[in-house]
């Protein structure tokens, strides 16, 4: 070590100077002589650089070049707002809007001119829904919960935080397909068990449904209701894929899968061939259980909606509530021709399924989730003013326990150690730091739709129409939504249900 050190002091000039320039003579040789990419092989060492800005062009993008309301998938200015309300900060804006009022497809709320003078206490009041009446166990649930993220999509740190918080903010966490594991049960806060189609959790060995298993969580008082996935706004009619590298033990025990080897699961559920062997499963089910059961889907296809009401009507019994995801809502890893090429939007899919329900009389029966970039309280406003009882969002609250906007989700790189089970990564997000952010999130957006909602001259959600929103078809031409999609007025149900 000492004689390095010398040789260095003796020479280090010489090294300083061409030490670059060997490196450089060496990358040059390697580019040349390497058959895998032209343009290095063209441009040798220069072309290195194409590389490294590809690399790094998202991010140059998202804080160089993008404008706060061209980003994608969340623009800029709606993780600004959350980022601010989960830190109690000042989330006011200053001179006026940016949106674009004129343009087309754009949506406004028709705002009364006899406002309610509300106080901020009554600013702050969750108007629960009650879910599943006739079951021996209906649950109350928050007008805005925590969306389906598995545990395996996030890591450990991310779900404790989210169920810490759903707890302090008195509102469900939804466990996503990935089964319920320990970080689920943490904190007693109330959960949705998602049933996907592998049934982790809940499963044999040879990946059938364990009744037994589904009683279990069915009798935690944790455990308020079941949500069976069709399919999701993500991925529509594809399965999920969990690689083996990402299976760690904890993992393994919280879906009832071997590790070491690759998860695949099947894109639809085999325990029934059409829409009454469905409600048929999910009426055994609810009978068992007392628990509220409902269904989630991706719309594709309207006649799916026409059958499903004639197999409710033919057997007199139905799901609890139905979780509409639209085609834009996505916190994984899927495909890009089924992210971008399949489903119905969520505003479209909400609209016509509860007019479809309505028109049945099953409007009062089955509550309507709406589920799909849902970040605020002006968002929890439209959604429920198009026809949905309440809502859950995904990224809002990610965002909220400090998701960047990275696009790493799929890689387990996840630079905010929300997507990822690196041990490095996700010391960085301190649980207990995390915790009050998601509450303080979860209250903002009740304040802001319960003022939005005041702003319209309204005292309850259930008072919002389709006619409270408009949307700007033309230059010059603003129409409100029940002028393009009317909503039908509410029918009695026929008979009587399970």
């Amino acid at each position: 070590m000492t004689n390095f050190i010398h040789f260095f002091d003796q020479h280090a000039g010489t090294i300083l100077i061409f030490g670059p320039i060997i490196i450089l003579l060496i990358v040059a040789l390697r580019d040349i002589t390497q058959t895998q990419h032209t343009i290095k092989r063209n441009y040798p060492v220069v072309g290195v650089l194409r590389y490294l800005l590809e690399l790094i062009g998202p991010e140059l993008r998202q804080y160089l070049f993008h404008d706060e309301r061209s980003d994608r998938p969340i623009p800029r200015y709606l993780r600004t707002w959350v980022y601010a309300n989960s830190k109690r900060q000042l989330a006011t804006v200053a001179f006026g809007t940016k949106k674009d009022m004129d343009k087309p497809g754009t949506m406004l709320m028709r705002h009364s001119h006899f406002p309610i003078n509300s106080t901020e206490k009554e600013l702050d009041i969750d108007h629960k829904v009650t879910i599943g009446s006739k079951r021996r166990f209906p649950y109350n649930a928050s007008l805005f919960n925590i969306s389906a993220m598995s545990y395996g999509a996030l890591g450990k740190n991310a779900v404790q935080a989210l169920n810490n918080g759903a707890k302090v903010a008195d509102c469900f966490h939804n466990t996503g397909e990935g089964g319920v594991s320990k970080y689920h049960l943490d904190s007693g806060a109330d959960i949705c068990v998602q049933v996907g189609t592998a049934k982790f959790g809940m499963r044999h060995a040879n990946g059938d449904f364990d009744e037994n298993k589904f009683l279990e969580l069915a009798h935690m008082d944790q455990v308020k209701m079941f949500e069976i996935k069709l399919s999701q706004g993500a991925k529509p009619g594809k399965g999920g894929v969990l690689p083996k590298e990402k299976i760690t033990d904890e993992i393994a025990a919280a879906r009832g899968i071997e590790k070491g080897k690759d998860v695949i699961s099947p894109p639809r559920h085999k325990e029934w061939e059409d829409e009454e062997g469905m409600i048929r499963w999910i009426d055994d089910l609810q009978n068992k259980s007392g628990k509220p059961i409902g269904i989630k889907f991706c719309l594709g296809r309207k006649g799916f909606m026409r059958r499903l009401i004639e197999a409710i009507k033919k057997t007199n019994m139905m799901p609890d509530f139905i979780t509409v995801d639209g085609a834009e809502g996505a916190t994984g890893a899927a495909p890009q021709a089924h992210t971008d090429y399949l489903g119905y939007p969520l505003k479209d899919a909400l609209m016509f399924i509860d007019n479809a329900l309505r028109e049945a009389g099953l409007r009062d029966e089955i509550k309507l989730i709406a589920s799909g970039k849902v970040i605020t309280g002006a968002d929890l406003a439209i959604m429920i003013a198009l026809g949905a009882d309440l809502c859950q969002g995904a990224r809002g609250f990610m965002l909220s326990i400090g998701c960047i906007h990275a696009l790493k989700c799929n890689t387990n790189h996840c630079p905010a150690g929300i997507a990822t089970h690196r041990p490095w990564l996700e010391r960085g997000l301190v649980i207990k730091e995390k915790i009050p952010r998601v509450a303080n999130y979860h209250h903002a957006v009740i304040h802001e739709f319960n003022s939005m909602m005041h702003a319209c001259g309204k005292t309850h959600p259930s008072e919002f129409k389709r006619s409270d929103i408009m949307k700007v078809v033309d230059f010059h031409k603003i129409v409100t939504m029940d002028e393009l999609i009317p909503q039908p007025p509410l029918k009695a149900c026929q008979g009587e249900t399970n």
